[in-house]
């Protein structure tokens, strides 16, 4: 184990949010149990869904923060690993662990923000109609998500050596993954990065348009999805080797390691299209529920304006990179 701040900072905070989860998941059961009897009982129960909506904003929210702390630690401890050029070679060094923990950083913060924003939306309901479902979803989807998520921290800190690091060109300039345009040619690289700027402006735009069909906020979900696939195959194929000015050189790691930038807007562009998936599954729930969409248009507008600001902050700062490649 290499002890760093950050390294001390992930694994303090893994341990603490697993402890809070597996409290969580106590207190889900017992609320469960209590709705199914009497009014008293139900009482409680709803007593108790408080302390689960606060257990679940410390834990949950301390997991979506450690998001962007765990790649710091990454590129922190790249001078204690002998030959490491960039964060890959950290995450070489402790792999399999890293390889999960990378992939789990990415996705399950989307879980964990969809839960916190429909509990958010569910106290501004005096009957609270979704406590069963919120305490249910805690104890049987969050809480073995916190574990594996958790768990991936600890383990990728305590295996983490100063042993010897390949460098990522091993990887990235030999076999790149991700990489379209090594099979089919540049032209079709520069092809995806044209169409993701342009999805991005798609999925600006599309979101103020919802309210003339109800079928717009599902083709957002989707364009959601198709974006960030695309986002993350422009950035190791195309946007990597234009802005580091190595052709053949597909790091992203290395890419956010000389221009800094680079990775707070990717930062921006991921809270940009999660916040409109949020969004959108947040009123697709009070519709099937039957529960007035009043209460929660204040959280709606807000998830809205928060997704074009992030993704047209992320859309300036690719255009910007590449207007100094002019």
């Amino acid at each position: 184990m290499i002890v760093t701040v950050a390294t001390v900072v992930v694994l303090v905070i893994g341990v603490l949010s697993l402890g809070l989860s597996l409290y969580g998941g106590f207190i889900s059961t017992t609320i469960m149990e209590g709705l199914e009897q009497g009014s008293e009982q139900r009482h409680q129960s709803e007593q108790r869904y408080y302390l689960l909506g606060m257990i679940g904003i410390i834990a949950l929210s301390s997991r979506v923060l450690i998001a962007p702390i765990f790649f710091w630690m990454l590129q922190s401890l790249v001078p204690y690993c002998p030959g490491a050029m960039c964060s890959y070679g950290v995450v070489n060094v402790s792999s399999p662990y890293s390889d999960i923990a990378t992939t789990l950083k990415l996705l399950l913060p989307f879980a964990y923000g969809a839960w916190l924003v429909i509990e958010l939306a569910n106290r501004r309901e005096p009957a609270l109609p979704l406590m069963r479902s919120l305490a249910r979803s805690f104890l049987i989807i969050l809480l073995p998500l916190v574990i594996i998520d958790s768990a991936a921290d600890i383990f990728i800190v305590a295996a983490m050596r100063p042993v010897y690091a390949p460098c990522c060109s091993s990887v990235y300039d030999v076999d790149p993954p991700f990489s379209p345009s090594a099979i089919l040619g540049p032209e079709f690289g520069m092809l995806i990065l044209l169409v993701t700027i342009a999805l991005i402006l798609v999925l600006i735009g599309i979101q103020w348009s919802e309210r003339f069909s109800e079928r717009v906020p599902f083709f957002t979900l989707i364009l959601s999805a198709l974006v960030s696939v695309l986002y993350l195959v422009m950035l190791h194929d195309t946007y990597a080797p234009l802005v580091l000015g190595l052709s053949n050189h597909h790091c992203p790691y290395c890419l956010f390691q000389e221009f800094p930038d680079t990775a707070f807007f990717s930062g921006l562009f991921w809270l940009g299209v999660a916040t409109a998936g949020w969004r959108v599954i947040l009123e697709t729930v009070w519709k099937i529920r039957d529960i007035p969409t009043e209460s929660i248009m204040s959280i709606s507008n807000i998830l809205r304006k928060t997704s074009s600001v992030a993704l047209l902050f992320s859309l300036v700062s690719i255009l910007s990179h590449l207007s100094l490649l002019l």
